[in-house]
């Protein structure tokens, strides 16, 4: 949803105050609202006089701000999501048919091999029985998502889940729909299965061949990029929703919008989201690290024109200012991942990853055909949320990104102190919500003066209140 002005707010004027931010853009000021999806620019007179008019002091001053103030005090504001709470709500269940892969790529952190131990279909129905009979007796929706390794290393086990979660979705009474994250280097029989019988099929594919098969090649060196290509025009020609996701090493930032403007006229995909690669001992290996944060950022934006042109969706999850979350990922929200080994976690990354950070994502097990959580993990999960996070609570994009990755963001612990993952997504969120307002003019002149943009995105605050004590 693009930010516009609506109405809000009436008596409860602290709890506006608390959830209205403030950024310099070169003379004048962003204030936004992210629970109202209301935006606009404003001078420093109104940063100045709107906290005290909300708290209920008249204003006398003039201007086109005051129907922003109006705006306000009379619209309605979105409820902030609060953690999870009572009975268990899961976001989807997730299959992790196995964790082997067939590709080796560069970066990987997921320590996949070329094998894998397959999950047992008693598992995928026990798992199956117990989601879709909550669902039914829920919101009525579920959803199942298979990530991997690589789901199509295991072909057999995804044609059992969706074929027997469709009966079961009919018995109960629900519906379902199925997601995959794949390689795309699956076969082409299976390939044209997966275009007709599943909702959505997200695609890695990081660019070109050059890009492609340097840094997903498969075991034994060979590159990936024509059978994945084969794949992706197979399933633009299906029913199922393609996406791409390519991931952005330093050194391919500015290839950014060539890679998007390939993908449209290539493929059909609805959306493509472009993420800065995660440091791992692979990628550092490698010689493969993230992109500086600016750039990426700049060229982001660059390539979101280009797609939006298209048609297709930009995505950057953690600067996505059309969501309202208190949680990034799955973590939190309910999610249940099924390994192939029958453990039950809140996560698909690898545990040592989450023992890294001190963390236990375990829920619990499948044992002897019974779903087996234990309520203190699915507690500690609920509690992995951006109201738990000290360093968010005055950054404007708290309800978008959320704190980001729990496994792989640690955040600061200084107000202020962004790290390249919060510079990105500040600036990011930034230029988008001047972009959904029309403000291509201001946007273009913020990115030409490099320190009126750092002044926006190492503000240490965002808050108005803050902001406007110093003015």
């Amino acid at each position: 949803m693009a930010p516009r002005v609506i109405a809000w707010l009436g008596p409860r004027a602290n709890v506006l105050l608390a959830e209205l931010y403030a950024l310099p853009v070169l003379d004048r000021y962003l204030v936004y609202a992210p629970l109202h999806h209301l935006a606009a620019l404003v001078d420093r007179a109104a940063v100045h006089s709107l906290p005290h008019c909300l708290d209920g002091h008249p204003s006398k001053q003039g201007g086109a701000w005051q129907d922003l103030l109006e705006s306000l005090r009379l619209g309605q504001q979105q409820a902030a999501p609060l953690p999870q709470q009572g009975p268990l709500e899961p976001l989807f269940l997730g299959l992790m048919p196995t964790r082997g892969c067939n590709l080796n790529c560069a970066y990987c952190g997921f320590q996949a091999s070329a094998d894998g131990s397959h999950m047992d279909p008693h598992l995928v129905r026990t798992a199956i029985d117990w989601y879709l009979e909550l669902v039914a007796a829920g919101s009525g929706a579920a959803q199942v998502h298979f990530f991997g390794g690589e789901p199509f290393c295991a072909p057999e086990v995804v044609e059992f889940a969706v074929l027997y979660a469709g009966l079961k979705a009919a018995q109960v009474g629900c519906s379902v729909s199925f997601e995959v994250a794949t390689n795309g280097t699956m076969d082409e029989e299976l390939c044209h299965w997966a275009a007709g019988s599943l909702d959505s099929v997200l695609v890695s594919l990081d660019g070109p061949a050059d890009i492609q098969d340097r840094q997903r090649a498969r075991h034994g060196g060979q590159g990936s990029f024509e059978a994945v290509v084969r794949s992706a025009r197979i399933l633009s020609e299906g029913s199922a929703e393609l996406s791409f996701c390519a991931c952005v090493t330093a050194g391919n930032e500015e290839r950014m919008p060539e890679i998007a403007a390939w993908f449209c006229r290539e493929f059909r995909p609805v959306s493509v989201c472009f993420e800065p690669v995660t440091p791992t001992q692979p990628s550092e290996a490698a010689g493969l690290r993230p992109p500086d944060p600016w750039a990426f950022a700049r060229e982001f934006m660059k390539a979101s024109a280009v797609l939006a042109s298209y048609g297709v969706e930009p995505v950057h999850a953690a600067a996505d200012v059309a969501a309202i979350r208190n949680s990034f990922c799955p973590v939190g929200r309910d999610a249940i991942i099924v390994w192939p080994d029958g453990m039950l976690s809140a996560c698909y990354l690898p545990p040592d990853e989450w023992q890294r950070r001190g963390l236990d994502l375990t829920l619990g097990e499948i044992r002897d055909g019974r779903i087996s959580l234990r309520d203190e993990a699915v507690q500690a999960a609920r509690r992995l949320n951006v109201w738990n996070e000290p360093f968010c609570q005055g950054c404007f994009i708290k309800w978008h990104c959320a704190g980001g990755c729990h496994v792989n963001h640690r955040l600061p612990r200084q107000a202020g102190n962004y790290d390249r993952l919060c510079i990105q997504a500040r600036a990011i969120a930034l230029s988008r919500l001047l972009a959904g307002m029309g403000l291509d003019g201001e946007l273009d002149a913020l990115w030409a003066d490099g320190k009126a943009l750092a002044r926006a995105v190492h503000q240490p605050t965002d808050r108005i209140e803050d902001v406007a004590k110093g003015l």
